[in-house]
């Protein structure tokens, strides 16, 4: 369902988890390369560096453009792209804070690079790396100063690692912000532990720094190369969830809340990963000490409300409130489209955009990704969801 102004599907299809497998792009993609997926398993201590690690070179990079110019800056940027992404790989599933438009998604080596430093004429980046937003008046920017993640949930699924939260920057001016971000990683047969997934996006609604965040982990570290996830059954999921978000509007317009919320928890309970410990789940109206869902309570507040401990609205009843009457639209159909499907073993990720309609016509869309680990019985489980409104 791409037109010209969306982005390509990208396609990490593994075919033997233990062995070679061949990324495959459809017609609107001229990318050829091959991946290669190991089960080698991560630790917590080896994520707990790359995450420091990402930190510290976001500042390095800032300070060398400051103090040796855009070239050097560059050069250090492409290195650590090199050293922490698996563009080796393949495609990455990519979404940059300030990334917006038909370069929302950057799955490819260049598109990462312009959004670190900018620089490239394809991409409309300021460069992120370099420091805090330019100022309105007089174009001067402020170097990081400062970087560091705080975590609201790890999980150990298989071959992935994955981390959600916080990530908070300051700049040299003292200004400190944060926003909401996803990483996923996998280890190399050399050891190095690389990004395969990450959702960077700013927070729904600007309130102050959030409370320290709950750690919470899962581990699930076996590696079963018999449970692999197929293209055919990421999308079924993807299809299962947007028909669960219209039938739980639909369900609440015919036959009420207790009806709408009964739904919704059955759809929690055979879509999510909740019954194993917490899932990594970032919803798009989130925001504060209630971004993160990582149980199913807040999740289940997030599809319908009615929890007097979040302020949610019900995200699945339908479209917001009428800023007059407070009437809401329930929506009428939801459909998703992937910028990037990568199918790693035990667990498979998309990336791309999720649309809405509502029954007065009117179409919607966030940045989405999920992340799915296949349990012994062969069910596929959200595991990662970091929704976002499009920057901009």
């Amino acid at each position: 369902m791409f037109d010209a102004d969306s982005c390509s599907i990208l396609i990490v299809d593994q075919v033997d988890p233990l062995g070679d497998a061949k990324y495959r792009s459809n017609k609107e993609s001229s990318l050829q390369t091959e991946v290669v997926v190991s089960d080698n398993l991560i630790s917590k201590k080896e994520v707990r560096a790359a995450t420091n690690a990402w930190t510290d070179a976001l500042v390095s990079i800032s300070q060398t453009y400051k103090e040796q110019g855009f070239d050097a800056a560059e050069d250090l940027a492409g290195d650590v792209i090199d050293g922490a992404y698996a563009y080796q790989r393949g495609a990455v599933a990519f979404k940059p804070t300030w990334a917006f438009g038909d370069t929302t998604f950057r799955t490819t080596r260049d598109g990462a690079l312009s959004y670190f430093v900018g620089g490239n004429d394809n991409f409309d980046d300021p460069g992120f790396a370099i420091g805090n937003k330019p100022d309105p008046v007089t174009g001067q920017r402020s170097s990081w100063d400062d970087a560091w993640f705080d975590r609201s949930v790890m999980r150990l699924d298989g071959n992935t690692a994955t981390v959600q939260g916080l990530l908070y920057t300051k700049d040299e001016a003292g200004n400190l912000s944060y926003v909401d971000k996803t990483w996923a990683y996998q280890k190399d047969d050399d050891g190095t532990v690389r990004i395969v997934l990450h959702h960077s996006s700013t927070p729904y609604a600007s309130v102050e720094a959030p409370d320290e965040l709950k750690n919470r982990k899962v581990d699930h570290r076996s590696f079963d190369p018999a449970n692999q996830i197929r293209k055919k059954e990421v999308r079924a999921a993807q299809k299962a969830w947007t028909e669960a978000l219209v039938g739980i509007s639909q369900i609440h317009k015919e036959e009420g809340f207790d009806a709408a919320r009964s739904l919704a928890g059955d759809v929690i309970d055979g879509a999510y990963d909740y019954q194993a410990g917490p899932v990594a789940f970032k919803p798009t109206w989130a925001y504060g000490d209630t971004t993160f869902r990582t149980k199913r309570r807040g999740a289940l507040s997030y599809f319908v409300g009615g929890d007097k401990r979040f302020d949610d609205l019900g995200f699945a009843i339908g479209n917001k409130p009428d800023a007059e009457t407070g009437e809401r639209s329930p929506w009428a159909d939801a459909w998703a489209e992937n910028a990037v499907i990568r199918l790693d073993g035990d667990t498979a990720t998309s990336m791309g955009w999720v649309y809405t309609q509502d029954e007065n016509g009117n179409v919607s869309k966030v940045d989405k990704t999920w992340t799915w680990r296949k349990d012994d019985e062969g069910n596929l489980r959200i595991v990662v969801h970091h929704s976002s409104i499009p920057y901009g």
